[in-house]
């Protein structure tokens, strides 16, 4: 079963302002999602109903330039099994993702 994959609109807003590798990442990481929601390299957050995904060279099988330029990025996402979606909520680096997380609602 494939989940359907939503970015917020901030997402968008964000991946322009990130460099190509990074942004080639976050999609291929979402196409994945659809397939497999939770996969080994995701984590839950603490104290929120957000995942986290970051980089993992073996899993995403990535270059090593590449990976050497998204390897401090973090996608959060949210998992709603009830509709079989992921909503990407965020991209960011791994220093300033989590203070964002406090800011973010969802409607």
């Amino acid at each position: 079963m494939a989940y359907k994959i939503e970015f917020r609109p901030g997402v968008l807003r964000q991946l322009k302002k990130l460099s190509s590798e990074i942004e080639n990442w976050v999609f291929d990481v979402a196409e994945s999602l659809a397939s497999n929601p939770v996969p080994k390299n995701s984590r839950k957050v603490a104290n929120s109903p957000y995942m986290r995904i970051k980089p993992d060279r073996q899993i995403d099988s990535m270059e090593t330039k590449q990976y050497k330029a998204v390897q401090d990025y973090r996608l959060i996402y949210l998992l709603r099994e009830e509709t079989i979606e992921v909503i990407v909520v965020s991209v960011a680096h791994r220093r300033e993702i989590y203070k964002k997380l406090s800011k973010i609602t969802l409607s």
